[in-house]
């Protein structure tokens, strides 16, 4: 019997959908080395990962770094990342999730922490839209996903018990679980973005695939989520999203 909770999945973009993991890993390591900061590697990226991006560059640094150096960084991290970008594609096994979960009558939308005006783009060239019930980047700066998933939910009227999010860092558990909603987390192997003892603490699920994670919501032989992620304790986030014009 399917899992009668679950009707929809918030699926994230960069490193879930979309494989770009190792651009993002590459284009940071690109920044600190052009802007002559202290050499980082692949593994110092994945311990160190974390939201907002200023504070990632700091642990990075070992210092509180300038605006002016974060600005740099910030500016030399996109000059390589869309570099990088050109040659990534979608997750290998991403549509074949999508259509499985489509199959099921189940919905689905895209939230990301992409610009909108980016994103879009990007969907539309990997003819994936007609998958997705609401696609949302973000509009101006927002440090934290949380309050982006709580607009996201309420403008298609999803009750947070019968979401679940679907994504590949701390911060979309985080999300997650300040809006009551249940998190599957994806972790693609040595190219992802978070070492993986980071999952450990979150205490949800993780996946090594996305049509694990499809798996995991509609065949209980494969796994049950439980109970919906409980509202955190402590506030996680700073801010509101703003009211905003509704977006494709």
């Amino acid at each position: 019997m399917q899992d009668p909770f679950v009707s929809h999945i918030v699926w994230d973009w960069n490193g879930t959908i979309f494989n770009d993991s190792r651009a993002l890993i590459d284009a940071t390591l690109d920044a600190f080395d052009a802007c002559a900061m202290p050499p980082i590697t692949i593994a110092d990226y994945q311990r160190e990962h974390t939201q907002p991006i200023p504070e990632f560059y700091n642990r990075l640094a070992g210092r509180t770094l300038t605006d002016d150096e974060q600005d740099r960084l910030n500016q030399s991290f996109m000059t390589s990342y869309l570099r990088y970008r050109e040659k990534a594609r979608l997750t290998d096994d991403a549509v074949a999730a999508m259509s499985r979960w489509r199959a099921a009558d189940r919905r689905q939308s895209l939230l990301s922490m992409h610009p909108h005006e980016r994103l879009m783009p990007l969907v539309e060239r990997a003819g994936i839209t007609e998958f997705f019930t609401r696609i949302d980047g973000t509009v101006g700066e927002l440090p934290y996903k949380a309050p982006h998933l709580a607009e996201h939910l309420e403008r298609q009227g999803i009750a947070p018990e019968h979401a679940v999010v679907v994504g590949d860092s701390v911060d979309d558990a985080q999300a997650a679980r300040e809006c009551g909603v249940r998190c599957l987390l994806y972790h693609s192997g040595e190219d992802a973005l978070h070492a993986r003892e980071h999952f450990a603490e979150l205490r949800v699920p993780v996946v090594e695939s996305l049509t694990g994670a499809v798996s995991q919501l509609l065949d209980p032989d494969s796994g049950r989520l439980g109970r919906p992620l409980s509202h955190a304790a402590e506030a996680g986030v700073v801010g509101v999203v703003p009211p905003s014009e509704e977006r494709a």
